[in-house]
């Protein structure tokens, strides 16, 4: 989606192999199951389960919120009730909800919180139970500016921003601490840390620490770092800098990790008109594409099935459940034969076959919305091709599970 991920998906094609099978196996006893509520879902081993103890596949798709316009007050033309039933008859059981930290506190008055943003949250909350769907927090946009173009340091060089967003999550947990229809909290998109992954397994761990002081219920989402920003401008790429692919290791028993997924760039980003070098650029799946370094590989199956192993291996050395909370293709590749609705098949099927949760990009937005009319108006033109394609995808992956 962004020139960031671009930029990571190059560097990680031309990265050596990583030697997985070599990974320590660890364990972490800072975690709170035993203190939890029933009636929530937690992780349990590598595995989701609910208040019962069964497994639970977390299936979703995101509302974007329109976080990318910074808005002050709530995106009422985003979605309505209506939505939440739209998404229930595809197949789907959650919602990663983005949020933008503007909704609930403004840079002149710091800690100093706006209902209208939390009244928000609760009509959600309400609208999503009466379909059984669950919701995840994800705090897309933190103090000091979205992480994901790796243009801004400010949240890692300023304490008094890390104060605030760790207030801000702690201000959420204690309001939904006793909210089971609220799945869990996805703590930071996409981080591009200023000071590489030991600063963002501090902070992480924080965080994490933070919202268990007032919440002992939810899971508690981290996910990889994306990218070391050494200096505007002077980005680190690499995908493994700390052997376990750049997955913070988390003290807390009641934890998920998050990574996300693009993969092949030239099918899922093809005329992104963003991205100059794919600006003119189409292609079809599954098919050949010319990688970074000039090389042509086969866009298929078995290329997602490997590329996406590699974050199996590292969470099962972790012991963690794991969450696939972005993966999207442009419209675009919807259109002309391109294949598009095939990746996203294969994507399922792999992510089932595999046990992970997984969350598409997105529900509403132009590029790569299932429905893509302006977010500034309720949503009304759907891509047809893609909402088929959830509806046979997941129910062929629901007719092998009991749930």
């Amino acid at each position: 989606m962004t020139n960031a991920r671009f930029r990571v998906i190059r560097l990680a094609a031309l990265s050596a192999t990583l030697f997985l099978c070599s990974l320590p196996v660890f364990s972490q006893n800072g975690g709170t199951a035993a203190d939890q509520k029933p009636g929530f879902l937690r992780a349990e081993g590598t595995s989701i389960v609910d208040g019962t103890g069964d497994e639970f596949w977390i299936r979703g798709i995101a509302f974007g919120n329109d976080v990318w316009s910074r808005p002050s007050t709530p995106p009422e033309a985003h979605h309505s009730q209506e939505d939440y039933a739209r998404i229930k008859s595809l197949g789907f059981n959650s919602v990663r909800f983005y949020l933008n930290y503007q909704l609930f506190e403004d840079d002149a008055q710091p800690f100093i919180y706006k209902e209208s943003g939390f009244e928000w949250i609760d009509r959600n909350v309400e609208w999503a139970r009466e379909r059984g769907i669950y919701l995840i927090l994800n705090m897309h946009v933190p103090q000091g500016g979205f992480q994901s173009n790796a243009e801004t340091i400010a949240l890692w060089k300023d304490k008094r921003l890390q104060k605030r967003f760790l207030a801000l999550w702690t201000e959420i947990a204690r309001r939904y601490a006793d909210e089971p229809q609220i799945a869990g909290y996805s703590i930071l998109n996409e981080p591009g840390v200023h000071g590489g992954i030991k600063k963002w397994e501090t902070f992480a761990n924080e965080t994490v620490k933070t919202i268990r002081s007032v919440d002992a219920n939810h899971i508690i989402i981290v996910e990889r770092m994306q990218c070391e920003v050494k200096a505007i401008g002077n980005v680190s790429y690499e995908e493994n800098a700390n052997g376990l692919l750049n997955f913070p290791i988390i003290d807390d028993d009641n934890v998920m990790y998050e990574f996300h997924f693009y993969e092949p760039f030239p099918v899922t980003h093809q005329g992104a008109e963003w991205l100059p070098s794919l600006r003119d650029t189409y292609c079809s799946y599954p098919g050949e594409f010319s990688d970074w370094d000039g090389t042509r590989k086969s866009g298929n199956r078995d290329f997602i099935e490997r590329r996406i192993s590699r974050f199996c291996e590292v969470a099962k050395r972790l012991g963690r459940p794991l969450y696939l909370g972005e993966f999207g293709a442009i419209r675009r590749s919807f259109e002309g034969g391109r294949g598009g609705e095939t990746w996203v098949r294969d994507v399922i099927d792999v992510c089932r076959s595999k046990g992970i949760n997984l969350n598409y990009h997105t529900y509403h937005e132009v590029p790569f919305g299932l429905y893509y009319n302006d977010a500034g108006s309720l949503p009304s033109l759907r891509n047809d091709v893609l909402a088929e394609t959830f509806a046979e995808a997941l129910a062929e992956a629901l007719s092998e599970v009991s749930r």
